[in-house]
């Protein structure tokens, strides 16, 4: 069963993000919530992962931070995702410094040898998506969004067939959402766009 795995906007403020959260929350039960942060000092990310941490696991929802494995292991986070753009540590790297407890996660794009190596090195699942980019022009093109759509969805049923670690099908835009959720992921990942109707 393909189980919710929600990721919010990048957030500089997370205090005006929490009542579109619990909207959400009404609605579903996500296994998880990534939370990504704006570029923003140690102190003041420390600060806004408080607003939001004991909210979300109290709620039994497993809480991952994009890109700051230093942080998720001082405060208590569930794990850590690093996406396409993380470069500070190796997979390795961050898979030790995390230990067996804390989950990791590893942004693949559209690449089976990344994937295959972030495995490899230690991380708990990995994710398959289309470049964060391309959504801006999928109206103009919709040859475009099915191509990248197909290739996802190729990847994501290739993965689950042959592979023991979970997999994450990322959607970009609503025909993505509706296809991906039924490619046999394990997790099914709306992008930000999932929250603007919760936004009122």
């Amino acid at each position: 069963m393909c189980e919710l795995y929600l990721s919010t906007p990048l957030l500089d403020q997370v205090a005006g993000f929490m009542p579109v959260l619990k909207r959400a929350l009404e609605q579903c039960q996500p296994a998880a919530l990534l939370l990504r942060l704006a570029p923003m000092g140690d102190e003041k990310a420390q600060e806004q992962l408080a607003v939001i941490q004991s909210f979300v696991q109290e709620k039994q929802i497993a809480l991952l931070l994009e890109n700051k494995p230093e942080l998720a292991c001082q405060t208590g986070c569930d794990g850590v995702h690093l996406s396409l753009e993380y470069v500070a540590r190796s997979v390795q790297d961050v898979r030790r410094l995390l230990g067996e407890d804390r989950q990791l996660g590893v942004a693949a794009g559209l690449s089976r040898d990344k994937a295959m190596c972030a495995g490899e090195d230690g991380a708990d699942y990995v994710s398959f998506e289309s470049p964060r980019d391309y959504k801006r022009d999928y109206k103009k093109d919709p040859k475009q969004e099915e191509e990248h759509t197909n290739q996802v969805v190729s990847l994501v049923q290739w993965w689950s067939e042959m592979m023991e670690l979970p997999v994450v099908a990322c959607a970009h835009t609503p025909h993505q959402r509706a296809v991906l959720a039924k490619s046999g992921a394990d997790f099914f990942m709306p992008d930000e766009q999932w929250w603007e109707a919760l936004y009122r």
